[in-house]
C-alpha cells in the first residue's frame, strides 16, 4: 500500500493540476464580475466545510470524507486560478480601443534580434484616445520593430510611445500547425504589432525592475567577456546557452544537430546546470563541517544564495527558476534538518510555480523538466541495478547511461506528442555529452571568475572553447549516423493520456513493486494498442484534398489512405522551413509523412489514385481545375469541361469570364498565392457571376473530403 502521508504535496498537486487542466480544456464560460464572487463563495464554503469535517471526524475510517472535500477544494482552486487569469486578460483587452492616439509601453524582456526585425515582449501601461482621454491599462503585447539604429539600441525597461493600434494574434491557418495564438495567450498575450521607425517614439527613460535589470546587466557583461576572451562562432553560441541560458545566438542548424542527437537539454539551462553549480560550490565549502549545526546551516544558506545568484546570471529564465526552486526546497530541508523526500520537494516546487502561473502546466519546458527529474529519481537506481560490471570504470559509465535512459523514458510521451520525433542515439550522445558539458560548465565558471587575470583567463577560455568544439563535432557525428532520429511519430490526445497513465504506473511500480500496478500497466498497453489499431483503420480509409494556406505560395495535397502527393511550386520546395512550419505536423497526424512525393504544379503525372493532365486533376471521382491566369479563351468552345472545383493561384490577373468559356464550375477556390489586390477583383467578379468562392488567405486551409 502507498504511504501517501510521506507525499503531502503530491496529494495537493494532483487535484490542483487537474483543476487547471479542466479549466483550460473544457470550461468556456465568459468571465464576469458576477462569476468571480460566486467562485470565491464556493471556495470559501468548501474551505469552511473542510475545517468542520476535520474537527468532527474522530474515526480513522471516515477520514476519506476529508480527502474528498480537500480534493474538491483544490480542484476548484485550480479552476479559480485560471479564471482569474482569464478575467485579468478580459478587463485589459485592447480589442475595443479603436480610436487610440498612442500607447505608453514598457519593455518587460530583453529584445531579441532577428534576421529582419527586433522582437520584444512589451507591457502597455496607458492609452490616450482621440477624445484626449487618458486611462491606465495593463496588457502585454509582442512587438516587432523594424531593424534600425534605434530599435537595436532598445533595452529592458525602456519606455516608448506606440503610434499604432496592436492587432489580435490570428489563429493558425492550417490544421495541426503550431498555435502561436494559444501559446501567447497562456503567457498573457493576445495582441501583436509591427512597428516601423515612424510608428514609435523613444521616451528616453527606463522603468525596469532593479532585480531583472541587474540580472540582464551582469549577463550582458559576461557575454561580452566571453567574446573578449576569444570565444567565437558556434563555440560562443553553445557557451552562452550552457553557461548563461542565452540561446538567441544559436544557429538553426546547430540547434537541429543537438535535437537530432538527443542532447538539446544540454543547451537549456536547467536542473543539470544548477546541479553542477551546486556540486561545485559544495566542494568549495567543504571546510564547513556538516556535523556542526551552525556550520551546516551557514553552508546551506551560502549555497542557497549562490544558486539564486547563478539564476540571476542566467537571466531568471523559467527553466532556471524551476530548477532553482526545486533545489531550494532540498536546501531548506537540510537547513531545518528535514531531509524529506525528493519527490515531495518536486511536487512542492511545481505547486508554487502553478500558483504563480497556471499556464505552466502546458509549458513543454515545465513538463519535460519535471518528467526528467522524476524519471531520474525513481528509475535510475532500478536501471543501474540491472547490470553490474567487474571494473569500476564500466559501472560509472553504466550509471551515467542509466541516468539518461531514466530521463528519456519519463519524457517519451511528451517528446512524441509535442515534437513527433524520437532520437535513437540519445544514450550514446548523453554518455559523452553529459560529462563533457559538466566540464564545460565548471571550466566556464572558472573562466568567468578569473576573467580579470591576464594570460590565465585566456588559457582557460581556450580550453573551454576546444571542449565545446569537440562537443559540436561529437553531436554532428551522432546526427550523421543512420536513423539518428525517427520523425513522423504521431499520437492523439487519447493515446497521449494513456501513455501518461502507463508512465505513472511504471514509476509507481518501480517505487512500490505492486502486482496490481503491473496488471494495470498491461491493461493500459492493450488499450493503447486498440486505440492505435482503430486510428490506423481510419487512416487507411481517408481520402482528402487539402489546399494549404501558405503566404505567396501554393501547396495542394492529395491523401489516399496512407499515401499522398503534394503538388506545389518551386518557391515552396526550395524553402524547407515553410514545409516544416505549415504542413509537416498535419501530414504526421494523417499518418502519411513518410509515404509521399512532391510534384510541381506544371508537371503532369499519373498515379493509381490521382492524375493530372494539363490544368485538370482527377481525384476520387472529382475534377479540380487549376488556373494561374495564363489561359485566356477568346473564342467560344463547343464543349466546356465540367469541374467540381476551380482553383486560382499565382500572381497573374485572372478573368473568370474567360475561364467559363472552357470550364463549367460553380465552386471557386482562391489560393493564398494570389495577391490581395487581385483577390478583391476575383471576389467581385464571382459575386457578379453567382459563383461560390472560398478565400484561402482569409478563411485558412480548405479540406475537401
Amino acid at each position: 500500500m502507498v504511504a501517501w502521508c510521506k507525499y503531502p504535496f503530491i496529494r495537493l498537486l494532483i487535484p490542483f493540476a487537474l483543476g487547471i487542466w479542466t479549466a483550460f480544456s473544457f470550461i468556456n464560460i465568459p468571465i464576469s464580475e458576477k462569476l468571480l464572487p460566486l467562485l470565491l463563495i464556493i471556495l470559501s464554503s468548501l474551505l469552511v466545510f473542510l475545517i468542520i469535517i476535520s474537527s468532527l471526524i474522530k474515526n480513522y475510517r471516515n477520514r476519506w470524507m476529508f480527502s474528498v472535500v480537500l480534493f474538491a477544494y483544490l480542484l476548484m482552486m485550480g479552476i479559480f486560478f485560471v479564471m482569474v487569469k482569464d478575467f485579468k486578460l478580459q478587463i485589459n483587452d485592447i480589442s475595443e480601443i479603436k480610436n487610440a492616439s498612442y500607447y505608453v509601453a514598457r519593455l518587460v524582456e530583453c529584445p531579441i534580434t532577428k534576421e529582419k526585425s527586433v522582437k520584444v515582449m512589451m507591457e502597455l501601461v496607458a492609452v490616450k484616445t482621440d477624445s484626449n482621454s487618458i486611462f491606465n491599462i495593463d496588457s502585454k503585447i509582442i512587438a516587432y520593430f523594424e531593424k534600425g539604429e534605434m530599435s537595436l539600441n532598445l533595452k529592458y525597461g525602456d519606455c516608448i510611445l506606440i503610434l499604432k493600434n496592436p492587432e489580435e494574434v490570428e489563429k493558425p491557418p492550417n490544421p495541426e500547425q503550431f498555435n502561436y495564438k494559444e501559446y501567447l495567450y497562456k503567457k498573457g498575450v493576445t495582441h501583436q504589432v509591427y512597428l516601423k521607425s515612424e510608428d514609435w517614439i523613444d521616451l528616453g527613460y527606463n522603468d525596469a525592475n532593479p532585480i531583472y535589470r541587474f540580472s540582464y546587466f551582469i549577463r550582458d557583461y559576461l557575454l561580452e567577456t566571453m567574446q573578449r576572451l576569444g570565444i567565437r562562432g558556434d563555440e560562443y553560441a553553445v557557451a552562452a546557452a550552457i553557461l548563461l541560458g542565452y540561446d538567441d545566438s544559436l544557429p538553426y542548424d546547430l540547434r537541429h544537430r543537438y535535437v537530432a542527437a538527443g542532447a538539446m537539454h544540454i543547451l537549456c539551462v536547467s536542473g543539470l546546470h544548477v546541479g553542477v553549480v551546486f556540486m561545485v560550490f559544495s566542494y568549495m565549502l567543504l571546510f564547513l563541517n556538516d556535523r556542526n549545526k551552525t556550520q551546516r546551516v551557514v553552508k546551506q544558506i551560502i549555497l542557497l544564495l549562490l544558486i539564486w545568484f547563478y539564476a540571476m546570471l542566467a537571466g531568471l529564465a523559467p527553466s532556471i527558476l524551476r530548477a532553482t526552486i526545486m533545489l531550494s526546497f532540498v536546501i531548506v530541508g537540510n537547513i531545518i534538518n528535514r531531509k524529506g523526500i525528493l519527490l515531495n520537494s518536486l511536487a512542492a516546487s511545481a505547486f508554487i510555480l502553478l500558483c504563480i502561473n497556471p499556464a505552466n502546466l502546458f509549458d513543454i519546458g515545465f513538463l519535460l523538466s519535471y518528467a526528467a527529474v522524476i524519471g531520474i529519481v525513481v528509475l535510475q537506481t532500478p536501471i543501474t541495478r540491472m547490470f553490474y560490471f567487474k571494473y569500476k570504470i564500466f559501472n560509472k559509465i553504466w550509471e551515467i547511461t542509466a541516468v539518461t535512459i531514466a530521463a528519456q523514458i519519463a519524457t517519451i510521451p511528451f517528446t512524441i506528442y509535442y515534437f513527433h520525433q524520437f532520437p535513437i542515439y540519445f544514450w550514446l550522445s548523453n554518455l559523452f555529452m553529459t560529462p563533457m558539458s559538466s566540464v564545460v560548465i565548471v571550466g566556464g565558471m572558472i573562466m568567468l571568475l578569473i576573467s580579470f587575470i591576464p594570460f590565465l583567463n585566456n588559457i582557460v577560455a581556450y580550453f573551454v572553447s576546444k571542449m565545446i568544439y569537440v562537443m559540436n563535432i561529437a553531436v554532428s557525428w551522432i546526427e550523421s549516423l543512420p536513423y539518428s532520429i525517427v520523425k513522423g511519430i504521431y499520437i492523439d490526445e487519447n493515446q497521449f493520456f494513456i501513455l501518461l497513465l502507463i508512465l505513472l504506473a511504471i514509476l509507481f511500480f518501480a517505487e512500490f513493486k505492486s502486482g496490481k500496478i503491473l496488471i494495470f500497466i498491461m491493461s493500459m498497453v492493450c488499450v493503447f494498442l486498440i486505440v492505435n489499431i482503430n486510428n490506423l483503420y481510419h487512416q487507411n480509409k481517408q481520402k482528402e484534398v487539402i489546399i494549404y494556406s501558405v503566404n505567396n505560395m501554393t501547396a495542394i495535397d492529395f491523401i489516399n489512405g496512407c499515401s499522398h502527393i503534394l503538388m506545389t511550386d518551386t518557391a515552396f520546395i526550395n524553402d524547407e522551413s515553410v514545409f516544416s512550419y505549415n504542413i509537416e505536423n498535419f501530414l504526421v497526424s494523417r499518418g502519411v509523412f513518410n509515404n509521399g512525393e512532391s510534384k510541381l504544379l506544371e508537371d503532369d503525372f499519373d498515379y493509381n489514385f490521382v492524375k493530372k493532365r494539363k490544368n485538370v486533376v482527377t481525384f476520387d471521382g472529382k475534377l479540380i481545375g487549376l488556373s494561374d491566369g495564363s489561359d485566356f479563351y477568346k473564342e467560344d468552345l463547343d464543349y466546356r469541361i465540367p469541374l467540381d472545383y476551380m482553383l486560382i493561384y499565382g500572381r497573374k490577373r485572372h478573368k473568370l469570364s474567360s475561364l467559363l468559356k472552357a470550364y463549367d464550375f460553380d465552386n471557386l477556390i482562391i489560393d493564398g498565392s494570389v495577391p490581395y489586390y487581385l483577390v478583391s477583383r476575383i471576389i467581385e467578379e464571382s459575386n457578379d457571376l453567382g459563383i461560390k468562392y472560398y478565400n484561402i488567405r482569409e478563411d485558412g486551409c480548405l479540406i475537401l473530403k
